[in-house]
């Protein structure tokens, strides 16, 4: 799978004409991140997130894989992607307009535990990646603007906390998620490693001294396990983590030497694959809204 100035890293793959992304945080919601964004022919490259994905779609269609199948969202439907769950995401005819949000683990698993009213041993699950709901998805779409537009409001509050409770009594499963019983220990320590060693540069031999497997062995099982090769799952880390430190404030030249790019023009390539807009452009949405 899949430094400059700022304003040259912006410039180096900007959005088309009709196209935008505006991004934001909702730090009472566990550093929310959130999405609003209208795409005509951006494609994001197959990745994953540590976070959920949930969104609903307001016009258009956008065509994705994820599971092993090929999914038309449009109107009316709601999506939904698992933590480290592999996805792309490709325009259908004049594109799509969206809105997202990004769910920690901790997040809805807080939500879960205060539905059932009882500690949660695994992580909250969704088995459909796509549902045909327009009332909730109207009702999602009405609360993402709520908290779009309002600094601090407990109507718009309460209002996105109990639509997630929604999603999650309709659509979630509260058993443990599948995909850990396809991550033997040779891929689990393999992941360990690429997360923790995100900021260095690593080898495939690093690799086969960690998992103990041949080289062969070790890019098809964590493949399987994953969705990713090695490469592909260290780039996506690297992103996440790009994305944590541009919250915060430091600068792309420096979060692409942080985070193990090999430049800033690397960086911006392979996090608007993944995001959607470029990290100063994204920077700016986060740090000014």
């Amino acid at each position: 799978m899949k430094t400059v100035t700022q304003k040259a890293a912006l410039e180096a793959t900007p959005l088309n004409s009709g196209e935008n992304a505006q991004f934001w945080c909702a730090p009472r919601f566990d550093g929310l991140e959130c999405l609003a964004a209208s795409f005509r022919t951006h494609v994001y490259e197959p990745h994953t997130h540590d976070t959920f994905v949930v969104g609903g779609i307001l016009s258009g269609c956008q065509v994705y894989w994820q599971r092993g199948q090929q999914i038309f969202a449009g109107p009316g439907d709601l999506v939904f992607v698992n933590p480290f769950e592999l996805h792309d995401g490709i325009p259908e005819g004049h594109g799509y307009t969206y809105r997202m949000t990004y769910p920690s683990i901790s997040l809805l698993k807080s939500i879960a535990e205060d539905m059932t009213d009882k500690p949660q041993s695994g992580t909250p699950f969704f088995p459909e990646p796509r549902v045909y709901d327009p009332e909730l998805c109207q009702e999602f779409i009405a609360a993402h603007k709520s908290i779009q537009n309002r600094s601090i409001d407990l109507e718009a509050d309460e209002t996105l906390y109990m639509i997630f409770a929604k999603m999650l009594a309709r659509y979630g499963s509260f058993t443990d998620n599948l995909l850990g019983s396809k991550d033997p220990v040779a891929v689990r320590r393999t992941r360990e490693y690429l997360e923790e060693s995100f900021m260095d540069t690593v080898h495939l031999d690093d690799l086969v001294n960690i998992s103990g497997r041949s080289k062969y062995h070790l890019i098809r099982s964590f493949k399987k396990a994953t969705g990713q090769t090695p490469h592909a799952y260290l780039t996506d880390v690297r992103v996440r983590n790009a994305r944590r430190l541009l919250v915060r404030g430091a600068s792309p030249s420096e979060t692409a030497s942080l985070c193990g790019f090999a430049d800033q023009a690397h960086l911006t390539r392979q996090f608007k694959s993944r995001v959607g807009t470029t990290p100063a452009a994204f920077q700016r949405s986060v740090i000014t809204t």
